[in-house]
């Protein structure tokens, strides 16, 4: 029987940050400047402050199924970490890897065309698309999601 690794807060961190690492890269924004006629090249775009813009590119979704296997345990033994009268001490890195996470469905929600997923799973394991935060989120009803993909030019949704 394997014996269950067990995590401080700063090895559950770096365990993190190594898992968001080895599904994503950082990629530097470029645009297609015209130089002459009919001649183009790709130039770093910048920002307001003159650097080039930078963004984290993820070849592999996130997951935490994909992170409990970086990580070495199982689903079960993560949900307890997530529970703060449990382990009190690794909720930094529970919050960490949550916001990453919720990062990644939000950047994927404002660019991808088909957001039926994304959707369906912020709804259903994160309470809803809040617009305040502040706020306690508010589950959409059947009816309102179906009004909702259909705004987002999915058309007719069964």
């Amino acid at each position: 029987m394997a014996k269950k690794k067990r995590y401080s807060c700063r090895s559950l961190l770096e365990g993190v940050d190594g898992y968001f690492a080895s599904i994503s890269r950082t990629v530097e924004a470029r645009e297609r400047v015209e130089v002459g006629s009919k001649s183009f090249e790709e130039r770093p775009i910048l920002n307001d402050a003159g650097q080039p813009i930078r963004y984290r590119e993820y070849v592999v979704p996130p997951t935490i199924w994909g992170l409990c296997e970086y990580l070495g345990i199982s689903q079960s033994q993560w949900n307890r970490y997530c529970d703060r009268s449990e382990h009190p001490e690794l909720q930094e890195a529970v919050q960490r890897a949550a916001g990453l996470m919720r990062e990644w469905k939000e950047q994927a929600l404002l660019t991808r065309k088909d957001v039926r997923g994304i959707i369906y799973h912020m709804q259903n394991h994160l309470g809803g698309l809040e617009a305040d935060s502040d706020r306690e989120p508010e589950l959409l009803s059947l009816s309102e999601k179906r009004e909702l993909l259909e705004e987002l030019g999915e058309g007719e949704v069964d």
